[in-house]
């Protein structure tokens, strides 16, 4: 699987507005404009069409390198399924190159003295570096589509409402599963959003149960072969391909086409 990647912001410009707006008030003979961080730039496409995006370069040597910015909405996105894949990867091929066989069964990575076998540790590694980034993923596009001017009105358990404008939805006012179930079906003027979904909802807390847990992993324990044991062991057990489906589908329920998915490698 492979997230496409758009630019953000990314604007079309129609041919009438370019030769009208652009061409006459662009400089030229310039061989060597001067750049900065803030940039914008007009692109022609290979189809012919043309977009207005913001452009960060990035500075290599005496090289500077422009494109247009990418959405980090999608690169979250695409490193979580990028990170999950090479631990498939992992699993179905490096564990077999590298076990030892001892039974019809059973197989041991080894390790050399006061370490982990590289595959092994690897495998855990791009599995929990999914889940994180798949989180933030999701947390960044629920940010990304709820509107600015959009006000939550949350009811009191004593009465009357709270109302929370957009700096304090993105706050740690609002739980990330608050958002979830209720601003977001709210805010997109969906109030029955989730109905028939409920399997898409329960994945994502899971995936955010399993991602809270990791990030603040809990040291009190009866001894050290329990200390993060309990919670990596869990981790390795959750279906880390169905919460990446459930947030896409999710993702492209909320805002049509977010998420374009291909095949290629």
């Amino acid at each position: 699987m492979k997230i496409k990647v758009p630019p953000y912001p990314n604007y079309k410009i129609t041919n009438e507005a370019f030769d009208r707006d652009v061409i006459p008030n662009s400089l030229s003979n310039v061989t060597n404009p001067p750049l900065s961080g803030h940039l914008i730039m007009i692109l022609e496409h290979k189809d012919g069409s043309k977009s207005f995006n913001r452009v960060r370069p990035i500075q290599v040597d005496k090289r500077k390198y422009i494109s247009p910015f990418p959405n980090p909405v999608h690169l979250y996105l695409s490193l979580a399924v990028e990170h999950f894949e090479v631990s498939e990867t992992i699993k179905s091929t490096n564990f077999p190159e590298c076990g030892k066989q001892y039974t019809d069964e059973l197989f041991l990575l080894d390790a050399d003295p006061g370490s982990t076998h590289e595959c092994f540790s690897k495998y855990f590694k791009y599995r929990m570096g999914s889940i994180v980034l798949l989180v933030s993923a999701l947390e960044a596009f629920m940010n990304h589509v709820i509107p600015n001017t959009y006000v939550y009105k949350r009811e009191r358990k004593q009465g009357g409402f709270d109302e929370l404008n957009k700096e304090q939805i993105e706050s740690t006012k609002v739980s990330f599963k608050e958002k979830l179930e209720s601003v977001i079906p709210l805010a997109l003027s969906k109030p029955e959003f989730w109905e028939e979904k409920e399997s898409f909802l329960n994945t994502i807390l899971e995936l955010y149960h399993h991602r809270t847990g990791l990030i603040h992993l809990k040291t009190n324990a009866e001894s050290d072969l329990d200390r993060y044991f309990v919670q990596i062991d869990k981790m390795l057990d959750f279906n880390i391909g169905s919460a990446i489906n459930s947030s896409i589908a999710f993702m492209n329920e909320a805002k049509p086409d977010f998420v374009k998915v291909t095949q290629e490698s």
